[in-house]
């Protein structure tokens, strides 16, 4: 269990987090929660609004982090061998006969061969026969590509070898062990976590993994992880890319990236999640965010880590409370008075609009890798109940959903569900002229903040301004660093300006609402 504590009392340098604080917010680095450990007592935390420490915040790709960890468990028990062919458990699917030399090994090290669309819809579909059939751009074992499929298929794997979930199989070793409660994974039809993505920890049980880590697997006096595969999976085992930032160069283990600090590794998943290791220091840091370029947290991680063992500053530990204290929340919505009369003629009006089959209130890095079909958003409607509160519902797919709307600058929250999944709708809304209404809708479980900009200026047309942040161009220029292809300034600078239009009207195109 962890305790809690202060930075001082525990050898930490309390103005190194304060600054870490100060730089996120000066250069707008969108940091959901934070939470320093030093020798099993937080030291240092906090979440910003709509977050909280109850929210179980979307992990993305630090998910192969527990996939691999549940692979260690099943090597440690002679179920499987690293150098087991694919094929031993899903030969039926080897019809083209080139799958039989991908192994175990090539697939937790990300050296498959394979490079299946990022974006490829999975949709109700076999995704074991997706990656079987789809073709092999290199030899297995010689060249790092970064594919969520991989980690897919080794929780297919160890799923059909132990006959459960992986969430069940991974609940007795090592979620019960560090007191966490059973997880919600995104899953296949079939019922197999997603293993590379999908997988919803709180902020504290994600640190108490990566603090198992940093104990070589030990919690509490037992050995919860493997302390071999501790060892094996949190070292160099192979080479990954030669450019970009250099917490991406620096080589992969098992699930976990090692980075340009000395004796250090991390977890890392997109927009954000971070789990550091600090060896040597006994310190362990986890992070969730909302930054399409997140190499900004990376760097202001390398910068806070030059001064966070120094002799603590111990004036500073008051000002770093009092800066927790201070931190407002993730969407600053402020607006004139609200158009009640317009309000009134809406009320409860459907305002039908075309939209296309990516179209989603959700971000397209979660919608195109769901197991069920979401977009097409073909209809909003304001409404007011007895309160004078103001609602916003909107169809997409099979999906109808209705959300209060916080008009105070506070965000209002409501379950909804969408793609089988239930999240909670954090929402706002201010009048930020007289004829526009500005909605923000932050999915609590997510990371992403969507804007509508309802237009009512022309009478007889309705625009509907519709994006989301992180946005998808800047996702864009994030993927080709992290893949090794750094953009020049001024291609990125194109990217946005000609290429970024395009894609925005399939993924967060505008409505238009004819009345």
């Amino acid at each position: 269990m962890l305790k809690y504590g202060n930075c001082s009392d525990n050898n930490i340098n309390p103005k190194a987090v304060y600054d870490f604080m100060d730089k996120c917010e000066r250069e707008n680095i969108s940091v959901n929660s934070f939470m320093l450990v030093k020798d099993e007592t937080v030291v240092a935390s906090w979440h910003r609004l709509p977050y909280t420490p109850q929210t179980k915040h979307v992990m993305y790709s630090v998910s192969k982090t527990v996939t691999a960890i549940a692979l260690g468990y099943a090597v440690a028990e002679g179920k499987i061998s690293l150098d087991d062919s694919i094929c031993k458990y899903y030969g039926e699917y080897d019809k083209l006969g080139i799958n039989r030399c991908i192994t175990i090994r090539h697939l937790v090290t990300m050296t498959a061969g394979k490079m299946i669309g990022m974006a490829k819809s999975r949709h109700d579909r076999n995704w074991v026969k997706i990656f079987f059939n789809s073709p092999l751009i290199l030899p297995p074992g010689k060249v790092f590509m970064y594919v969520n499929d991989n980690y897919y298929l080794l929780s297919a794997i160890i799923s059909k070898v132990y006959k459960q979930s992986l969430v069940d199989f991974l609940y007795p070793r090592l979620f019960e062990p560090l007191g966490i409660e059973k997880p919600m994974w995104e899953t296949d039809r079939y019922g197999a976590a997603s293993g590379g993505w999908g997988l919803y920890l709180k902020t504290e049980d994600f640190a108490k993994i990566m603090v198992c880590y940093s104990k070589n697997g030990m919690w509490e006096g037992k050995q919860v992880i493997p302390r071999e595969w501790v060892k094996e999976s949190s070292s160099f085992q192979t080479p990954t890319v030669k450019k970009g930032h250099i917490d991406n160069t620096k080589g992969y283990g098992y699930g976990l990236w090692m980075t340009g600090l000395p004796d250090t590794y991390r977890a890392y998943g997109l927009f954000g999640q971070f789990g550091y290791v600090f060896g040597g220091r006994d310190t362990v840091l986890v992070i969730t965010g909302s930054m399409s370029r997140d190499e900004f947290i990376s760097d202001a991680v390398n910068e806070m880590y030059k001064t966070l063992w120094d002799e603590p500053q111990v004036e500073y530990e008051e000002k770093l409370a009092e800066k927790i204290k201070s931190l407002s929340d993730m969407d600053n919505l402020c607006g004139g008075e609200r158009n009640t009369q317009l309000e009134k003629r809406l009320n409860k009006k459907a305002l039908y609009t075309h939209s296309t089959s990516y179209a989603s209130m959700l971000n397209a890095t979660m919608t195109t890798v769901m197991n069920e079909q979401l977009g097409n958003i073909d209809r909003f409607s304001l409404s007011l109940d007895n309160n004078n509160d103001l609602y916003l519902m909107w169809k997409e797919c099979e999906y109808v959903c209705q959300i209060k709307l916080g008009m105070n600058n506070e965000y209002a929250k409501t379950k909804v569900r969408l793609g089988g999944i239930e999240y909670t709708a954090c929402a706002k809304a201010a009048w930020t002229s007289k004829n526009q209404l500005t909605v923000l809708i932050r999915f609590e479980e997510a990371s992403q903040v969507r804007r509508l900009i309802f237009d009512f200026s022309n009478k007889k047309r309705i625009k509907i301004q519709n994006d989301s942040i992180p946005d998808l161009p800047a996702l864009a220029a994030h993927y080709m660093n992290f893949s090794g292809i750094p953009l020049q300034k001024d291609v990125e600078r194109l990217l946005i300006k000609y290429v970024a239009p395009a894609v925005l009207l399939l993924g967060e195109p505008n409505f238009n609402v004819d009345l």
